[in-house]
């Protein structure tokens, strides 16, 4: 194979596994499973946006804990949710999602970076769309 095969290969198995530990991200907030969030937040992770006016600012383990005490329906389907916008560097990436919380939209803007060979979400900055 060429250079420019194992480069493309290369891109793609690292956009699928930022595609799993987003779907993992995803799934994760909206069951309140602190397992498979604390799988794909970095330990170092942040997570800051405005909500309802107020600022707010994060750690893996608040918000892993917050999802698990507030899901809004954890045992019933994922909420709709879509990639609007994925680009990779190297080992880190940046990815905005569509998603839902209840009746809540939001976007969030994703930073990953790939750490001992997985991709783990280091930041989120996350707006309410009303």
């Amino acid at each position: 194979m060429s250079c420019e095969t194992w480069r493309l290969l290369a891109v793609h198995d690292a956009e699928l596994n930022i595609r799993i530990a987003i779907e993992n991200y995803v799934t994760g907030f909206n069951k309140g499973n602190k397992e498979l969030l604390r799988q794909v937040l970095h330990p170092r992770f942040i997570s800051t946006g405005y909500f309802q006016g107020e600022f707010q600012w994060d750690s893996a383990d608040e918000f892993a804990d917050f999802c698990a005490e507030a899901a809004p329906d954890p045992d019933g389907p994922i909420p709709e949710w879509k990639i609007e916008t994925l680009a990779i560097s190297g080992k880190t990436a940046v990815v905005v999602v569509r998603n839902r919380w209840g009746s809540r939209q939001f976007r969030d803007s994703l930073t990953l970076l790939q750490d001992d060979g997985r991709w783990q979400i280091i930041f989120k900055a996350f707006h309410a769309l009303e």
